[in-house]
């Protein structure tokens, strides 16, 4: 019994090619363009947000991208393909329910403080919207196959670990954790499984935003008295 489950890959669990799965993107961007210039112009007011301290108003807008994604990703698209959509579309939408309990309870993180986790958490953010989308492209190599904020799960939940690592205390990081992860280490076994080169760059870019939150909850525990 054991040697016939260790025949077993996560291939077996993705019932689904490659090609498939990026016609998927291009299948979005065809029926929501020219939603992703909004897109990006949202991300950067959320970076501004996140660097005055705004905390209600950056959790409303940071629920947005997480919102249309699910939406129109998890539950239009990717749903066809396995059932993994449809949950996800749910998580990603109680990611968004957890993010306005946070904005809404959470002591605010201070307006404009320069430290390793918001200088870090700016550079994962920025990267999730500037850098991401020209990471991974369709075999026809066009922006149409590429990912955005809010369009697709590895930016957006790139750009979220950034802003939360920006802007939430780390306990609050270490609370709204869980999510991102699990989709973190969902992408990373299906582009793993079609030998995509990038497939580690979320988990790694994940990992670091976590390393830095824990950093910083160290920190303030034995530096500061706040």
């Amino acid at each position: 019994m054991i040697d016939h489950l260790s025949s077993y890959s996560v291939k077996n669990f993705i019932p689904f090619i490659d090609e498939v799965y990026f016609r998927l993107f291009e299948r979005h961007f065809e029926k929501w363009w020219p939603a992703h210039p909004f897109m990006l112009a949202l991300g950067i007011a959320i970076i501004v947000l996140a660097w005055m301290g705004k905390t209600r108003v950056l959790a409303v807008a940071l629920t947005l991208p997480l919102i249309f994604c699910a939406v129109t990703f998890h539950f239009l698209l990717y749903a066809e393909l396995t059932l993994l959509g449809k949950y996800f579309g749910w998580a990603f939408l109680l990611q968004a329910a957890l993010l306005l309990l946070w904005g809404f309870s959470a002591k605010p993180s201070g307006k404009g403080k320069l430290s390793v986790s918001s200088l870090l958490g700016s550079a994962i953010a920025v990267f999730g919207i500037a850098v991401y989308p020209f990471l991974v492209f369709s075999e026809e190599g066009t922006l149409k196959g590429a990912q955005y904020l809010g369009m697709s799960p590895d930016p957006t939940i790139c750009f979220v670990l950034g802003i939360l690592l920006m802007a939430a205390r780390p306990v609050w990081f270490l609370l709204l954790y869980p999510i991102p992860f699990l989709w973190v280490a969902a992408t990373a076994g299906t582009l793993d499984t079609f030998n995509i080169p990038q497939a580690m760059t979320l988990p790694i870019i994940a990992s670091i935003a976590l390393i830095g939150a824990i950093i910083t909850a160290l920190t303030r525990k034995f530096f500061s008295k706040d």
